[in-house]
């Protein structure tokens, strides 16, 4: 008899502890009814950065790092510290609130026309289905690049509300023809991995109705311990 298969969800299922999973359904909570992400987007997008919390990178490191792979600029955008001493990037619970809100963050920009840094502007995508595909392109990709894409397809006579459309002109928006290939099968793969998870996570989709509390004010002084096998910062 053959053995049955074990995908890539399977495997970040079993490294899932109750508190990466308390993590990520709080999280969530930034999410609402006005979009189509749930705690299993951000189980999908945690497997596809880091291989739930296995592949970390180096603390204080100027490349991207951590649970969800934060370059140092949009890190400390979403009010994570970044140095050796403290890098709350590698603090799943910092960490998952700042994906979360990063993805929030993206979902209203391509759900309406947005000004950018750099004189770049999106163009609204009113099909929540699309919408998504940008919101994961854009995390991959990052927004301006994304944006510029959109204006190139429209330039080009393609629809810049089609995901399909558009990521076809990544790599003129201003990187390599690896990465637009790299963004293509990121956003397949998310969008793949997140039905798997939908079915089989036993995390709580209807925590995103609860909105958020107060964020706290993070602090930057303070010590690493390990817990449930992952590093936390501890403020002193």
């Amino acid at each position: 008899m053959p053995k049955e298969h074990t995908s890539d969800v399977d495997v970040w299922l079993e490294r899932e502890t109750p508190r990466i999973r308390r993590a990520l359904e709080s999280a969530s909570r930034y999410f609402d009814a006005n979009d189509d992400l749930t705690v299993n987007t951000l189980e999908a997008v945690y497997g596809r950065e880091s291989s739930f919390g296995t592949l970390l990178g180096k603390r204080g490191s100027t490349r991207a790092a951590g649970h969800f792979q934060f370059e140092p600029a949009t890190a400390k955008r979403y009010d994570l510290n970044v140095s050796k001493k403290s890098d709350q990037r590698f603090d799943i619970d910092r960490a998952s609130s700042a994906a979360a809100r990063y993805l929030k963050d993206l979902h209203t920009m391509f759900g309406r026309d947005t000004g950018l840094p750099g004189g770049k502007r999106t163009i609204a995508v009113t099909s929540a289905s699309e919408r998504k595909k940008f919101v994961l392109g854009a995390y991959n990709a990052g927004e301006g690049r994304v944006a510029g894409a959109q204006r190139l397809a429209e330039q080009a006579g393609k629809n810049p509300r089609l995901w399909g459309d558009v990521q076809q002109f990544i790599a003129l928006a201003g990187t390599t023809k690896a990465k637009e290939q790299e963004t293509k099968e990121y956003v397949e793969n998310i969008l793949r991995y997140e039905a798997e998870f939908a079915i089989k996570s036993p995390a709580d989709k209807r925590r995103k109705q609860k909105q958020p509390g107060k964020r706290q004010d993070w602090c930057t002084e303070g010590h690493w311990r390990t817990i449930d096998d992952r590093p936390v910062f501890i403020c002193d």
